[in-house]
């Protein structure tokens, strides 16, 4: 006589538990070809994609001890999604160093906030002595912020600390604050041409340089899309939703989800806008900077078409970048045209910002 299972109804809730994680995997597998203007709620679902991929290889484990069979509740969807766990995962190794190469660092410095252990000047002088260090031949900074309205004298001081020979920024003025905060490339490479991205009701979200590079010209771009706005009290609803009683649960939710469904839209009218820039460029194209977007998003999907991500290529575990409360999100990115060759990508483990900078190592 065949014995009975033990504990049939604790099996029985558990697989229901893996059914619902693992169709919220599946629909979030649809955000990178579901356009957020369309489908917000996938999209915002996709931006959890690598937690759902966690849970559900984590249920995989468990069924193959208890019962195999139910390990392919979750190991069907995974498969399925095996391009995102590659966009998610990699394990890649360096090249060799060769000649006339470029190395680009990517870095939002988030303004240079100090926290309540280190000053602003602190910050400040930490992150500039960390990029001096990286001597890297191209540098795009998110949030480069001055409150002197004089912009320009402390963009030449970081461009002589960093010794570098030439600089484009832009940016725009917040008054109720009383700074300037933008985008910024510093280059060891003679400038020849510049332009920003921007469009009517938008802020500007891109810049790009034309730089000389080995009897060529190279384009790159500096990008930081729409950021979700969330303010310290959203981010710890998210993390641990303690709430008074139903009707604030439903409250905090829906603003946090309305916060994130605007982003989505946003994202995706610059990224389109980004595209179209892209297909036009005369030049091969070096593209970085703080998408906001993880890979299993729309967003990434556009780009990563038309472009390498040198994680992808040559990055090294999970490649998280944000240092937030949020957990597990790969935003900013190094992407370029298919004809360099990508031979280094590094994330690097410095907290002075809730980014980590990224660098890459590429020739062509």
């Amino acid at each position: 006589m065949k014995e009975k299972s033990k504990y049939p109804f604790l099996k029985s809730v558990l697989a229901l538990v893996n059914i619902v994680f693992a169709i919220l995997l599946a629909l979030s597998l649809l955000a990178s070809s579901t356009k957020a203007d369309s489908f917000s709620f996938i999209a915002v679902l996709g931006l959890f994609y690598p937690i759902l991929l966690i849970i559900n290889g984590l249920f995989v484990i468990i069924w193959l001890s208890i019962k195999k069979r139910y390990a392919f509740i979750s190991l069907f969807v995974i498969v399925l999604g095996f391009n995102n766990v590659l966009n998610t995962f990699n394990f890649g190794l360096s090249g060799n160093n060769q000649e006339n190469f470029l190395k680009i660092l990517s870095y939002n410095v988030q303004q240079f906030k100090s926290n309540d252990k280190m000053t602003q000047l602190l910050v400040t002088n930490d992150i500039l002595n960390f990029i001096r260090k990286e001597n890297a031949d191209i540098i795009c900074l998110q949030e480069f912020q001055s409150y002197d309205k004089n912009i320009y004298e402390p963009l030449k001081k970081t461009r002589d600390t960093l010794n570098t020979g030439t600089y484009y920024y832009e940016s725009y003025y917040n008054p109720r604050y009383n700074y300037l905060t933008g985008l910024v490339i510093f280059s060891k490479n003679k400038a020849v041409n510049k332009g920003k991205l921007k469009f009517e009701g938008s802020r500007t979200f891109g810049i790009f340089t034309d730089l000389l590079y080995n009897n060529d010209t190279v384009r790159v771009y500096n990008i930081h899309l729409a950021s979700i706005s969330l303010n310290p009290s959203d981010i710890e609803f998210v993390v641990n939703p303690e709430v008074n009683n139903n009707e604030e649960f439903k409250s905090k939710s829906a603003i946090i989800y309305n916060k994130l469904a605007d982003a989505f839209k946003l994202r995706q009218k610059q990224v389109e806008f980004i595209i179209n820039e892209l297909n036009e460029s005369p030049h091969e194209i070096i593209l970085a900077g703080d998408f906001n977007d993880t890979p299993s998003s729309n967003v990434y999907s556009m780009v990563s078409g038309l472009l390498q991500d040198s994680f992808t290529d040559k990055g090294f575990g999970m490649g998280i970048t944000y240092a937030g409360k949020l957990p597990l999100l790969r935003i900013d990115y190094i992407f370029s045209s298919p004809n360099f060759e990508v031979l280094d990508f590094n994330t690097h483990n410095i907290l002075r910002s809730d980014h980590y900078p990224i660098s890459s190592i590429l020739t062509k």
